[in-house]
């Protein structure tokens, strides 16, 4: 087997629980792109919100790239150049801006420029982290003040997990045929564009880089990383779900024990 791009996510899978990358895994992926191997991170957060780790691979310079909003961009690291798109638009902000008032649960939209979005004073816990961890810059506009020219990377509910599970009961089917939707944690329930997850978007941008689906070692662990498991040879870590686990065709040790770093090392050095 020849790798040639290690598709990433990164909470629970490049990343221990201390959100640090391991000696053994950062070295496995340095080896790896010195080697000639891409190293793509795939994540639900903006570049912003993993720039560090970019850091820490050395993959902010030369022809590097990044999955980020779970698939709705993919991004050449050092130009800032968008080679992957699927955003959505005004029309869809209203549409489900206006649900989450209905169903009584907070939401937020996120820009392709990293900027965040919310329509009521009443301002999500979980939104507050979210921008203090991703350094997005937040920002609240009543809905009828927000411009009619407004991409959004993704639309998320942002709330206890209690209150999101009482209003997917409730989710119209006509928006679950409409947008790719995935619970990213119990707190965040996503909604993206229909082509915007990690898998789709990795193969995309694979073939940009004349790279065959054989040739992606994936690794993964969570509901939003089901996508990116079958866009390679899957990688499950051990701390995985058991879907992840069942789509995989390996599963490696858990992110607290160098799960990917090993699995680099087997399959790709």
């Amino acid at each position: 087997m020849t790798i040639k791009m290690i598709a990433t996510d990164i909470d629970g899978t490049l990343v221990n629980d201390n959100k640090e990358i391991s000696p053994k895994t950062l070295a496995a992926l340095k080896a790896a792109r010195k080697k000639g191997v891409f190293v793509v991170l795939c994540t639900g957060r903006p570049v912003s919100g993993v720039k560090p780790y970019l850091e820490q691979l050395g993959l902010t310079q030369d022809e590097n790239y990044v999955i980020t909003y779970n698939g709705a961009l993919a991004t050449n690291i050092a130009s800032g150049q968008v080679v992957v798109s699927n955003t959505l638009d005004y029309s869809d902000f209203t549409k489900l801006d206006s649900l989450s008032h209905e169903l009584n649960v907070h939401g937020q939209a996120i820009q392709p420029s990293s900027d965040l979005y919310v329509t009521t004073p009443d301002i999500s816990y979980y939104t507050v982290l979210d921008s203090f961890y991703t350094k997005m810059p937040l920002h609240y506009r009543p809905q009828a003040q927000i411009p009619t020219e407004f991409p959004m990377a993704k639309y998320m509910w942002a709330d206890e997990p209690a209150a999101i599970d009482q209003a997917l009961p409730n989710l119209p089917t006509a928006i679950k045929e409409d947008y790719y939707t995935v619970r990213s944690e119990g707190w965040f329930f996503e909604f993206m564009h229909k082509d915007a997850h990690k898998g789709k978007t990795t193969l995309e941008l694979a073939n940009k880089l004349g790279i065959k689906p054989h040739e992606i070692l994936t690794a993964g662990d969570q509901q939003n990383d089901l996508t990116l498991i079958q866009a390679g040879f899957g990688v499950a870590m051990g701390n995985a779900i058991p879907e992840i686990k069942d789509l995989a065709q390996y599963v490696t040790a858990d992110n607290n024990h160098d799960g990917l770093g090993l699995a680099v090392e087997k399959f790709v050095l």
